[in-house]
């Protein structure tokens, strides 16, 4: 329980910091670009508030996936943060699009303007804290192992990549070539989308129980394998919930054992997997006679 209780406190205030530094990042791109007259610094500005809709959804979903299970959620609310991570990454696509339509009608357009150095100055500010983001949450996803953490983390350096762009972009369009500016759009629009979709992607892979890597299911199966009293281990199947897993395992033992001797094997195997995998939530283990 308490375990529980930390884990929510240091993700809500990853999510807050994620919060209040993209509300904050959106306000002075979007001021910096309109004032200087940079197409790719007000698409920056954009994206940064796409940052801030997906940090919200990120405190919604961390809080509603540590609630504890109850009669209708046996096991627990885990998928809110899978869930999360999918929404993350609809959420990216569909502004990596609407950035590059308005760059595309930049380049149609054409433009003669020379963006001003203060956005130029704001894109240099913003690569610096978004990737200080970025590591930040980064980690703490990791360690908190959140899967919409991970995704707000990948936000952020989505929106750093989009900033270097827009500082490439503005740059050249003051060495004498505008057309840089909304290419840098352009070029914005779609790192966002990819990322977009690699975050989508893995969100609802997990929502769609994909199986962990088969290192992870030939060590538990070797564990269990272990156990004193474990003839084998014919089935095992594994699916993720959240930043944790259910681990479903059939073994065999001699057709001499008595339903006692059964049971404390497969108490014997629950356990060995609980300790050594500190991220299993729930083991449930069916006994079968060889």
């Amino acid at each position: 329980m308490e375990e529980n209780i930390t884990r929510l406190q240091e993700g809500s205030r990853g999510a807050w910091m994620g919060i209040i530094g993209n509300l904050g990042l959106a306000a002075l791109k979007g001021i910096a670009g309109v004032v200087a007259g940079s197409t790719a610094m007000v698409a920056d500005a954009f994206h940064s508030l796409a940052d801030l809709t997906g940090s919200v959804i990120v405190l919604v979903a961390f809080r509603f996936a540590n609630l504890p299970a109850d009669q209708c959620h046996p096991y627990g609310h885990g998928k809110a943060e899978s869930l999360a991570a999918a929404l993350v990454g609809m959420l990216l696509v569909f502004i990596g699009a609407g950035v590059g339509w308005s760059a595309l009608k930049g380049i149609w357009a054409g433009t003669e303007a020379v963006p001003g150095l203060i956005a130029l100055y704001m894109a240099i500010i913003s690569i610096v804290i978004k990737e200080g983001m970025f590591q930040y949450k980064i980690r703490l996803g990791k360690k908190l192992r959140s899967p919409a953490l991970i995704a707000s983390a990948w936000e952020h350096r989505s929106d750093a990549y989009t900033s270097v762009a827009a500082l490439m972009g503005i740059g050249g369009a003051r060495l004498g070539y505008p057309i840089m500016d909304p290419l840098a759009g352009a070029v914005v629009s779609l790192a966002v989308i990819k990322i977009g979709i690699d975050i989508g992607r893995e969100g609802i892979a997990q929502l769609m129980d994909r199986v962990p890597e088969q290192a992870v299911l030939a060590q538990l199966e070797d564990l269990a394998a272990s156990v004193e009293g474990v003839e084998g281990v014919q089935k095992i199947w594994v699916r993720s919930m959240g930043s944790y897993l259910l681990v479903d395992i059939t073994i065999a033992v001699r057709g001499t054992a008595t339903v006692r001797e059964g049971h404390d094997v497969a108490v014997a195997v629950r356990d060995a997997i609980r300790r050594h995998h500190k991220d299993v939530l729930r083991v449930f283990v069916h006994v079968d006679p060889t």
